[in-house]
């Protein structure tokens, strides 16, 4: 059963359709069921008992992007996403997970040494020339659930985990402040360069860092519905980050941010609340409160930006990344991208379950970032930063997505 709050909401929606204006999924399909207005019509006939769980309702409150562009534009300040989460978990309730998901919260995020091992086999898969072999042969578009375009969404892997390249703490005589870095699971095991950024810049600007015991921050199996997986994962990472004397917990995934807002909700403790209270992002951390400043060289490298969903509504989470990319001038030149506010299609693992829809979304971003010019288009989210990857890759473009924090640290060896 729906909680009261979302079942209070539903007298809210006024059916008026104005989301229909901003479903990135609505603009793809034109399916009255994708939009919100239809996923509220769905959930208010469950939890009247007019409907019950099947598999064509459980494919339509799975195709969602979570995106929230329909709460922010609600006139009456109906929150879909969050009913959709709701919804999910009622569905979890009343039918359980796919088999595969179930094995993946279960047996796989809750274990760092399991995933730091299919992180060593995916890059064995790609060094070993057997990624080539497969690719050469087409074998891999035999397999079903186009297996073969959504094994080029994954950038090359080092297949060595971050927070096992570099030591738990950074020694620095007199720091001004300490902070605790929450990677995540992509910049661990993926985009290790991105985790070295955050050092690097942090370092130079006297700020002492610890990475300590963590665990995926839960969102795969809290946005799936999964509230045990998502409640142990949260109760982990709240146990080894709340005994720390830090004065921030700085993380560079969008994502886990936002989740980590969550976790008081969702944990219902006095740690996570005040733990909550010193997470931040590290751009939001770069611009108000080291307000860091940089003289990097005349490259004149048109850079834009892309908004991920889960930063950009939060305080200062749509700025800071425009203010940190306008400091670097002149090194790069920092031009605003049309539609930049629009979900990329990437959302988790949607660009894995729902792969064409997810491109389709994505061909709108690609567009823009061609009509901006730029030559490399930096986000906040390192899956955010994969997806348009792969889109432009798919588009042909040479353009690169990049992580802002990975151009803080060029200029800052520039300035070296």
């Amino acid at each position: 059963m729906l909680e009261k709050q979302y079942r209070e909401m539903l007298n809210k929606c006024s059916r008026c359709g104005g989301c229909q204006a901003h479903c990135p999924l609505y603009t793809e399909t034109g399916r009255e069921p994708y939009v919100a207005r239809g996923k509220v019509e769905l959930i208010e006939n469950l939890q009247g008992g007019n409907l019950e769980w099947n598999d064509r309702l459980a494919e339509i409150f799975s195709t969602c992007l979570l995106c929230g562009s329909c709460s922010e534009n609600c006139p009456n300040g109906v929150e879909v996403d969050k009913m959709v989460r709701a919804a999910r978990k009622d569905l979890v309730a009343a039918r359980g997970l796919p088999i595969i998901k179930k094995n993946v919260f279960q047996h796989l995020l809750k274990y760092n040494g399991r995933l730091k091992t299919i992180g060593k086999l995916l890059a064995f898969y790609q060094k070993s020339g057997l990624q080539k072999v497969l690719r050469g042969t087409g074998i891999l578009k035999l397999f079903p659930m186009k297996l073969a375009e959504k094994e080029r969404i994954l950038p090359r892997i080092s297949g060595k985990a971050f927070r096992d390249s570099f030591p738990a703490k950074t020694g620095l005589d007199n720091p001004k402040l300490k902070v605790a870095y929450f990677t995540g699971c992509v910049t661990n095991l993926v985009t290790p360069q991105v985790g070295a950024s955050v050092l690097k810049v942090l370092s130079s600007n006297n700020v002492e860092v610890i990475i300590p015991v963590q665990y995926c921050c839960g969102v795969p199996a809290l946005a799936s519905g999964e509230m045990e997986v998502a409640k142990f994962l949260a109760a982990e990472n709240i146990k080894y980050f709340k005994s720390l004397d830090v004065d921030y917990i700085v993380m560079d995934c969008a994502t886990c941010f936002s989740t980590w807002l969550e976790y008081p909700e969702l944990l219902k403790s006095e740690d996570a609340s005040q733990l909550a209270k010193k997470v931040m992002d590290i751009n939001i951390f770069l611009v108000e409160i080291l307000d860091i400043k940089l003289e990097p060289r005349n490259l004149g490298i048109k850079v834009t930006y892309h908004d991920p969903c889960h930063l950009k509504r939060t305080p200062g989470g749509k700025s800071s990344p425009r203010e940190l990319l306008k400091r670097l001038s002149p090194c790069y030149e920092y031009v605003e991208l049309e539609l930049a506010d629009r979900c990329c299609g990437s959302a988790g693992s949607f660009n894995l379950t729902h792969y064409d829809l997810s491109q389709k979304v994505a061909m709108h971003k690609v567009d823009s970032i061609a009509n901006s010019k730029a030559e490399i288009v930096a986000s906040a989210c390192p899956s955010c930063i994969m997806q348009l990857n792969h889109s432009l890759q798919n588009s042909g473009s040479k353009v690169e997505a990049k992580h802002v924090i990975e151009l803080v640290a060029e200029c800052i060896e520039s300035d070296e």
